[in-house]
């Protein structure tokens, strides 16, 4: 008889898996080469990202379908791109066209069962899947791990993670929150269900665990210093890992204060094709020996446009990602490195889903996944007791359509919660033209921490 899913998470199968994934064959050799890259001059670095850009171009022209269509119709020969400034020759590639297009994205021969799929609904409102290979999987970990090893953490420290997985169900009211995962040696502690009522036993368990890395969304290490500091109590961490949403200026101070530390921040995204990351200096810095960043000009922004450099099932070029920086005056760093760097990462900011049991919820975009019909969603919220779920819906939208937001809403929210699916012409964007896919009107103390915060007391 199969396991079900707590009985794989208890046994650590799961866990294991996952790890495989993450650590496998490739992992020590691309380890090694990063390390390599991060010293290389600008001429070192030039010559690795054009000659990887080749490669990753002549593959796409003979595996890939769209690109060999592409080249076709523009009338190249993938000896026309041979460097980043060659890319201009090609146009951009979009989250639309990728949804439109994705059987002619993928390789026609380097597709097997270790690849993995990746969904989102990101920064557009719209749901698309990306395909990555397993060195690419290898690669990606390879130089997260670069990030974690420049912040102290060599490997072997206890590490407690506090992130968006629902590590337990949503309708547990009592500890245990948090799940030990043997593969990593880390606790897996779950951001969703931290609030003022539960906040002893996560610091009750903290305190026995006794963790000398935070790995956390912005909003969840924000909180957990908010109830620290409310309780005045001191902890220091080693240091603080955080990505996947927007860190101000003022909740990575406080946080820092809070725990003694630094925090070193991470950005990327579902497609991979771009990676920005803290030094010791906090300068972000575009990681360029991951993949070739063009900044497209965007008002006072830029938009991180990303090209593959490591993923030939199914290679991205020239993809919009809908992110924006802002530029760096000051482009050298104390650090060393050569790597670009930029002043700040503006395009991941995010309102909460408020729960009646006072959970907070930012990744909430897996509600949308599974339901087709669906070409633009937003989930926006007024009062604490109720969810609106705005769609723009395909003309195939069905009841049926409905009830499974619904119940995909209620599974990763609260069962309490009233949840109205609320049929629109158009989404309004944000006034930088961002898409939001969760936007809130309640008080800003529900929403998330401001710009500025005060000093600890």
């Amino acid at each position: 008889m199969p396991l079900d899913l707590d009985q794989r998470k208890l046994f650590g199968l799961e866990y294991w898996v996952k790890h495989w994934y993450r650590y496998g064959l490739c992992f020590d050799r691309y380890s090694r080469l990063l390390q390599q890259t991060a010293a290389f001059s600008p001429q070192a670095l030039q010559a690795f990202q054009n000659q990887h850009l080749k490669r990753m171009v002549g593959a796409a022209y003979r595996d890939i379908p769209y690109y060999r269509d592409l080249f076709s119709d523009l009338k190249l020969k993938p000896e026309a791109i041979q460097t980043a400034a060659d890319l201009t020759k090609l146009p951009y590639l979009t989250k639309e066209l990728v949804v439109a297009n994705f059987d002619k994205l993928v390789s026609v021969k380097k597709r097997n069962f270790l690849c993995k799929v990746a969904k989102t609904s990101g920064t557009t409102g719209s749901p698309a899947q990306f395909i990555r290979s397993f060195n690419s999987i290898n690669f990606e970990n390879a130089a997260v791990w670069r990030q974690w090893k420049t912040g102290g953490d060599q490997g072997g420290k206890r590490r407690i993670t506090l992130r968006g997985e629902v590590v337990v169900p949503m309708s547990q009211s009592k500890p245990p929150f948090w799940r030990f995962n043997p593969a990593n040696q880390e606790l897996l502690m779950c951001g969703f269900h931290l609030n003022e009522n539960t906040f002893e036993a996560y610091l009750q368990k903290i305190m026995a665990f006794q963790p000398q890395i935070l790995s956390s969304y912005p909003s969840n290490a924000y909180a957990l210093a908010k109830y620290f500091r409310q309780h005045k109590i001191s902890y220091r961490f080693d240091a603080v890992f955080t990505s996947s949403e927007t860190l101000s200026p003022g909740v990575r101070q406080f946080i820092e204060e809070t725990f003694q530390t630094r925090v070193y921040d991470w950005y990327g995204q579902a497609e991979r094709v771009a990676a920005i990351g803290h030094c010791p200096k906090g300068t972000y810095h575009i990681q360029e020996d991951y993949s070739l960043v063009e900044l497209s000009p965007m008002g006072q922004n830029f938009e991180i446009v990303g090209t593959h450099l490591f993923n030939e099932v199914m290679p991205l070029i020239r993809y919009k990602t809908g992110d924006l920086v802002k530029a760096n005056p000051e482009q050298s760093c104390d650090c060393g490195s050569h790597f670009r760097t930029v002043a700040s990462i503006d395009g991941r900011s995010c309102d909460y889903i408020l729960t009646p049991e006072g959970y907070r919820i930012s990744a909430a975009n897996h509600i949308f996944h599974g339901v087709e019909n669906v070409l633009e969603g937003q989930l926006y919220q007024d009062n604490r007791d109720c969810l609106i779920i705005k769609v723009v819906a395909a003309s195939g939208f069905t009841e049926h359509d409905r009830a499974e937001l619904i119940r995909n809403a209620r599974e990763n929210t609260s069962e309490r919660m009233k949840i109205v699916v609320e049929e629109v012409d158009h989404i309004r964007r944000a006034p930088n033209g961002k898409f939001q896919s969760i936007v809130s009107r309640l008080p800003l103390d529900h929403n998330g921490p401001p710009e500025t915060l005060a000093s600890p007391a």
